[in-house]
């Protein structure tokens, strides 16, 4: 359930402006695991695709500017999956989507700015079905956290302020990603920070195609 509400933010660089915002209320999915991720059988899937997986392969050889398609599983460690295109991970981790295409892989062009730079720069080099691991530290991927985006505002300008857990989601009608990081009694913390600052992310990926 989607509910929109209007949110005036008070701080020395978010002055007068109001914002339309929307939260999203816990939910449960039942065409999905999205909430209910075993990390046992996570960590057994992301191991049995590493094993079989190539590290070494005859085919071509991915240089910039080559558009290419890959399967990826993104991950902070050994049993916990913030995102994948490969069907079985996803089941497996708790990431499944039904409304996704585990067949399309991923397409962008290397070199092109589209994804993040370490990630872009890891499969240079690589060759057609050849697999391999990228760690990307925090601060090349989407940076570490940052005190000052932790915005605190009175209850008494949000509208049904009584209804904000810790952890719900929000969104500013500028497209822009909030998370609820504290609720007091008096005032609630939003947490501007993207879910994944201050992370290492690590990427096991695999060319599947290259178009020169």
């Amino acid at each position: 359930m989607k509910k929109i509400i209007a949110l005036s933010i008070l701080s020395l660089s978010l002055v007068g402006l109001m914002w339309c915002a929307t939260k999203q209320e816990n939910t449960t999915n039942n065409d999905s695991t999205q909430n209910t991720s075993n990390t046992t059988a996570c960590k057994e899937a992301i191991a049995a695709y590493l094993q079989q997986a190539k590290t070494t392969t005859d085919g071509d050889v991915v240089t910039k500017g080559n558009t290419i398609t890959v399967d990826y599983v993104g991950r902070l460690d050994e049993q916990t999956v913030f995102d994948t295109s490969v069907e079985s991970i996803a089941k497996a981790c708790g990431k499944y989507s039904s409304g996704r295409n585990y067949n399309e892989w991923l397409s962008f062009g290397v070199g092109a700015g589209q994804m993040i730079a370490w990630f872009d720069k890891g499969v240079e080099g690589m060759k057609v079905w050849e697999t391999k691991t990228v760690s990307i530290a925090a601060k090349d991927a989407y940076g570490e956290r940052d005190a000052s985006k932790l915005i605190t505002m009175p209850k008494a300008q949000i509208p049904d302020a009584d209804k904000y857990e810790v952890g719900m989601q929000v969104m500013t009608s500028y497209g822009q990603a909030f998370k609820v990081y504290k609720v007091n009694e008096n005032d609630i913390v939003f947490d501007a920070n993207h879910e994944l600052a201050g992370k290492t992310l690590i990427f096991d990926i695999t060319v599947k195609s290259i178009q020169k």
